[in-house]
């Protein structure tokens, strides 16, 4: 059985900008299909993300990303690893 990853949308599939709605403007990161597909050979992926669903899964679509991804969510969720473009750690 995978383990379950979500990976954030902004900033870590593409350059997060402010996107208010017009998904067109974001262009997935360099590398990202090739990231995806080994995450995908250990991880089921689950996208996290505010923005709304339907535009998002667009654009995974649109930019043949689709295949890697299990869900679209805006639940956090128990997960073995989340990734995230901003992460602030306290103490070590």
């Amino acid at each position: 059985m995978k383990k379950k990853l979500f990976i954030d949308f902004d900033g870590v599939l593409n350059p997060y900008d402010n996107w208010q709605s017009n998904s067109d403007r974001f262009k997935p990161l360099p590398g990202t299909k090739e990231f995806l597909k080994k995450l995908g050979e250990n991880y089921e992926i689950y996208v996290f993300t505010t923005k709304d669903k339907e535009e998002v899964y667009k654009w995974l679509i649109r930019y043949f990303l689709d295949d890697y991804i299990r869900d679209v969510t805006n639940q956090k969720e128990s997960a073995d690893l989340y990734i995230k473009d901003r992460v602030i750690k306290f103490g070590l």
